[in-house]
């Protein structure tokens, strides 16, 4: 028995030492969530009440949080150290230096915005402007007539082919293309842009290329492409065809 609670506790020690300690929940780090989730939420009630266009929302919602961490009483509740400096003679204030108590490494909005995956920025701005240049050329309006004239006004049928397409172009431009394909003439309860959101998020998974997070998981994971055809592309399919026919057999039982 005693060797038997010798090996536990060298077995709780090596759990000890080879799992990190979480972080410490404090006040200061629940109200940086509640702030951000309340600016987030802000951004939609801003643009309904106000028509503010949403990025405005949401620098207007990075704002205010990055006013609040930077607060001083925000820094007495985070019980961060503040930056002190020494003074000359005459009143001029000494260089600081690294004896100086800062900030600690990794806090604060700037920080944060360190860590932003530009790459990601960049390409949703690359794409999201293309698809404006395509609108503004008159090409997504002669596309959107093709799509209705070869599915015969069909939303199942429309849909299935931008679920497809979902997945050779990226998911999220491609909303954004159907919206200005198909904004100006169809209703804002139609079933189309419920069929629209459902094929274009689950055919963007088809293939790793068809959605950010798939480019993610290549990404972060060292997935391949072929592998992913391989172990994925066949059951994201099936999920795509089921939630096509699963939506549709709930409005024929329902509606």
């Amino acid at each position: 028995q005693q060797q038997q609670q010798q090996q536990q506790r060298q077995r709780q020690q090596q759990q000890q030492q080879t799992c990190p300690a979480l972080p410490e929940v404090t006040r200061s780090k629940v109200l940086v969530l509640i702030l951000g989730v309340v600016c987030i939420l802000m951004v939609p009630v801003l643009k309904m009440t106000t028509g503010l266009p949403p990025y405005l929302g949401m620098l207007l919602a990075l704002g205010i949080l990055w006013f609040v961490t930077d607060s001083t009483a925000f820094h007495s509740l985070a019980r961060l150290p503040r930056e002190e400096i020494d003074v000359e003679a005459d009143g001029t204030p000494k260089r600081p230096t690294s004896s100086h108590a800062a900030e600690p490494e990794g806090w604060g909005v700037v920080e944060a915005l360190h860590k932003m995956d530009l790459t990601g920025l960049l390409f949703f701005a690359g794409v999201l402007l293309a698809v404006g240049a395509l609108d503004t050329a008159g090409v997504l309006h002669s596309y959107a007539e093709m799509l209705r004239e070869l599915c015969k006004g069909s939303s199942v049928a429309i849909c299935s082919l931008l679920g497809v397409s979902s997945a050779v172009v990226d998911n999220v431009p491609l909303v954004q293309a159907s919206i200005n394909m198909f904004g100006d003439e169809t209703p804002m309860d139609d079933p189309l842009w419920q069929l629209t959101a459902l094929a274009a998020g689950t055919g963007g998974s088809i293939l790793s290329v068809g959605s950010i997070a798939g480019v993610t998981l290549m990404t972060m994971e060292g997935v391949g492409y072929l592998w992913y055809c391989r172990r994925v592309s066949l059951w994201a399919a099936l999920g795509f065809a089921g939630g096509i026919g699963t939506y549709e057999l709930e409005r024929l039982l329902f509606a």
